[in-house]
């Protein structure tokens, strides 16, 4: 798996959309690729901010309708 297509599916990745073959070429190439493994991590930071604030957000409108 090259660096351009792990980019390319990583957030496929992130949701468990690919199949277990190609799931495994893109863990063994993050094992050995800091650039991609960097990627992936900004990735997972980015979507843990949108949808923690998201998420947040909901809870707080539930709790004022309730």
């Amino acid at each position: 798996m090259s660096c351009r297509d792990t980019i390319h599916l990583i957030c496929w990745y992130l949701e468990g959309r690919l199949s277990s073959s190609v799931e495994g070429e893109i863990k063994r190439h993050l094992e050995t690729c800091s650039d991609c493994h960097m990627v992936l991590n900004a990735a997972i930071n980015t979507l843990d901010k949108y949808f923690s604030s998201e998420r947040a957000a909901e809870t707080e409108a539930s709790f004022r309708a309730a």
